[in-house]
């Protein structure tokens, strides 16, 4: 039967379970004599029958269940032979609710619990064994089944009396197992659940990591044309300066100064990419690089979304490395913009001011549901490596959701590198 296939073993219940069970073991022991002591009093029995043996049995049946989880079968073997003891030397006490309610439990905790297959199967073979051949054996003892004539039933007496007896316990047993198996399955569910979780949120740690590694490496190979624009400058002033030293001392320290100026510059851009710099870069292509001057090739007033390009203020001068990262920021806030913001118009506006230059890339789309976003790992990847060439800028920025609306990335980084 696929119903009863257990290809999963429940882990064991955690110490404070345990310590929550062995509680409501005792508290269930209490009730277990509090309901017995009810009972006889609402049967109008003053003197237990065998003194106060029937008190223990059904303390030991409550307290017993404080046990299920940890060891379900062995409890309800106990659970089991307990009820028949019960029945046996207590004949009037077997219809008491709470035994009832108790063996349901142990056999409910038994399917719910167990971690062995063949084990359970076994043990409740031998129990509903146990059980129903106890049941018949009693129906063979006089005075168990009532009599009497068969002229008014529908049934004999005694017949009725078995099948109404047996179905009942056959509901009984057999609704505890498959509510108890029930319990089983929708534990595992839960598990495979959180396992799939567990396995896909560290895909996407890799996954981050790799996206992150990848921006970082990017950023290296296109500083390496502005750094290296740098180094052959200056070479080209080194070899004027020394030509023209003995003969030119006011040119060749121009030249000199260029050259200090250039290190200087080269310097400061390797110390804010050193901590990025990455292996594993194969792409042997090199190609001019984009700068501010490209933000116009973002437009797209034909697509979805509508990309619309602003540019304010006069064109100046923009560091090589500053006009590149801006440009990527923008590149990649578009990006996001199409793929995650569902907007229909996205607006990237270049600003020159006085000595600093902004890009702004905003969109009417539903925002992100990360806060803050620029600080946040969920932000996607495309926030990622604008926050690593935010960082690498040591920009001022502003990113989020915008208040009537849609995303807002707004960088605004000095014309010059310091």
């Amino acid at each position: 039967m696929t119903w009863l296939t257990r290809d999963w073993q429940r882990p064991v219940p955690s110490a404070r379970l345990l310590r929550n069970d062995m509680v409501l073991g005792v508290v269930l022991a209490a009730l277990a004599v509090l309901s017995l002591t009810v009972f006889r009093s609402a049967a109008g029995v003053a003197d237990p029958e065998h003194g106060n043996e029937s008190y223990l049995w059904f303390a030991a049946a409550g307290g017993l269940l404080g046990l299920r989880r940890r060891f379900p079968l062995v409890v309800l073997l106990l659970e089991s032979a307990i009820f028949i003891v019960i029945g046996e030397r207590f004949a009037d006490l077997a219809i008491v609710f709470t035994i009832q309610m108790v063996l349901f439990a142990a056999l409910y905790a038994a399917w719910a619990w167990s971690r062995t297959a063949k084990a359970l199967y076994v043990t409740t073979a031998v129990v509903l064994i146990s059980m129903f051949g106890w049941l018949a054996w009693s129906f063979t003892r006089p005075g168990m089944l009532p009599g009497g004539g068969d002229a008014e039933y529908l049934l004999p007496r005694d017949t009725a009396v078995i099948i109404y007896t047996v179905a009942i316990n056959v509901i009984y047993f057999f609704g505890a197992i498959a509510w108890g198996h029930a319990a089983w399955m929708s534990a595992r569910r839960r598990a495979l659940l959180e396992a799939q979780f567990e396995r896909e949120r560290g895909h996407q740690v890799v996954e981050r990591r790799q996206a992150v590694q990848a921006e970082r490496v990017r950023i290296a190979r296109d500083l390496h044309d502005v750094v290296a624009h740098h180094v052959s400058s200056i070479g080209i002033q080194a070899t004027g300066a020394r030509r023209i030293l003995d003969r030119d001392p006011a040119r060749a320290a121009e030249a000199l100064a260029t050259i200090e100026a250039s290190s200087r510059q080269a310097v400061a851009q390797m110390h804010q990419l050193v901590g990025l710099l990455r292996e594993g870069d194969e792409d042997s292509t090199r190609e001019p690089q984009p700068g501010l001057c490209d933000v116009l090739s973002l437009a797209d007033p034909h697509g979805v979304p509508r990309v619309e390009v602003e540019v304010v203020g006069e064109r100046t001068d923009v560091d090589g490395t500053v006009s590149l990262n801006l440009f990527r920021i923008a590149q990649e806030a578009v990006t996001n913009a199409r793929r995650h913001a569902q907007a229909k118009r996205v607006l990237v506006t270049l600003r020159y001011l006085d000595d600093t230059v902004e890009v702004e890339i905003v969109d009417d789309g539903h925002g992100s549901h990360v806060d803050p976003p620029v600080t946040s790992d969920e932000g996607g990847f495309g926030l990622a490596g604008i926050r690593e060439r935010v960082a690498m800028l040591g920009a001022h920025h502003e990113i989020g959701n915008r208040p009537q609306g849609g995303f807002r990335v707004r960088v605004r980084a000095s014309r010059e590198t310091s």
